[in-house]
């Protein structure tokens, strides 16, 4: 079936066809099938890290094919892929995002994704995809922490007005906690392929556009054991844009998915749940038990599936109200005053850039005054 984007089996087991159930048309770009797509970066006058909102491919999919056979596919599935030595790649031609780099032609395998809640990326904008290993499931036993297998890939690339700068990967090797390659690809000046940056890179192809060395890639994906912070129960909890929660329960991509109907958006108002997802996707893979800033402050900034009353969430508790416990600000003595953005660390750190008082404290020269706005707003309405 081509519809104009999902392409798949129209009944039964799709576990064994994971590489087939991934291909899904994101944004207008076509990730397999027939021609080469255009894979043109996203011009300036489009909105920062967006996709199209036309849910309709997988709309009409899910219509026409069956639930699948859980316990079947259980049944069929090939044996999990086994470790393999750490890759040890020096070109983005080398690691499978693409057919053919020097024509931007994508691997026919991969799913196009995007977050509900985006990491402030100083305006780049951005694309994601991801490749699982055919015949393999996420596992999902615990959905705050999804376990991706061994084999998948995640490939995010950096554009600015239609310019490729960099093209990061997240690729799991093993069974290990440290089992994964992570690392940057900065792109040529002529657009051909992109050179593995070891030292990271600044100022990328005329740009302020900065790539991270590889040894501060785990500063922010540490915090989360299956160190993917984009794809996940929360950030695919929405009903506007493929893929949703929903979809990939329902081609069999979620090891125990949740009960029919069932999704998991950040909770609130629409002011309360703007700032708070804002916050789950900037601060909370540092601001967590697991995360890197976790021996310096006990904050939670990330939420959990379970947390359906944004006051009773930890986000919410450990920042209202909370007296500073590491950073001195000065006359601000407190994570969140409410009411009063204006004497409000979060805020004040959110604001600041070139110190080491700036939030977050690496990989942006640039204040998002949108979501600075988005935050503000939520503590104004603060009892």
């Amino acid at each position: 079936m081509h519809d104009g984007g999902f392409l798949g089996p129209r009944k039964g087991n799709l576990r064994g066809s994971t590489s087939v159930v991934l291909l899904l048309l994101v944004g207008g770009a076509a990730c397999g099938g027939g021609a080469a797509p255009n894979t043109t970066p996203m011009d300036a006058s489009a909105a920062s890290d967006t996709a199209a909102n036309d849910t309709g491919p997988w709309e009409d999919a899910m219509a026409d094919a069956a639930a699948p056979d859980v316990e079947a596919a259980a049944a069929e599935a090939a044996p999990p892929p086994q470790p393999y030595p750490r890759p040890d790649y020096q070109r983005l031609s080398q690691t499978g995002l693409y057919t053919d780099a020097a024509t931007h032609t994508l691997n026919a395998a991969l799913m196009a994704f995007e977050p509900t809640h985006k990491l402030w990326s100083d305006g780049a904008e951005k694309r994601r995809w991801v490749e699982l290993p055919a015949g393999t499931q996420i596992d999902t036993r615990d959905m705050d922490h999804w376990m991706f297998p061994i084999g998948t890939k995640f490939w995010k690339e950096f554009s600015h007005g239609g310019v490729l700068l960099e093209t990061r990967l997240i690729e799991r090797y093993g069974s290990g906690p440290e089992d994964y390659w992570m690392g940057a690809f900065v792109w040529s000046a002529d657009q051909t392929d992109a050179t593995f940056a070891f030292d990271g890179a600044s100022n990328i192809n005329g740009t302020e556009h900065d790539a991270p060395a590889q040894k501060n890639c785990g500063a922010c994906h540490r915090g989360d054991p299956g160190r993917v912070l984009g794809l996940s129960a929360i950030q695919m909890s929405r009903h506007d844009r493929a893929p949703t929660l929903g979809d990939l329960a329902s081609v069999g991509l979620l090891s125990h998915p949740p009960k029919s109907g069932v999704d998991y958006p950040v909770p609130g108002d629409p002011t309360t749940a703007a700032a708070l997802g804002y916050l789950h996707a900037n601060c909370g893979h540092c601001h967590n038990e697991n995360g890197t800033s976790w021996p310096d402050t006990q904050m939670v900034l990330r939420l959990n599936v379970g947390e359906r009353d944004p006051a009773s969430s930890q986000l919410v508790t450990s920042l209202v109200g909370q007296k500073l416990q590491y950073w001195r600000g000065g006359a601000i003595t407190l994570r969140v005053t409410p009411g009063e953005p204006d004497t409000s660390a979060v805020t004040a750190r959110m604001h600041t850039r070139g110190s080491k008082d700036q939030m977050p404290p690496l990989a942006t020269e640039i204040v998002d005054l949108d979501g600075f706005a988005l935050v503000r707003d939520w503590i104004k309405q603060l009892p």
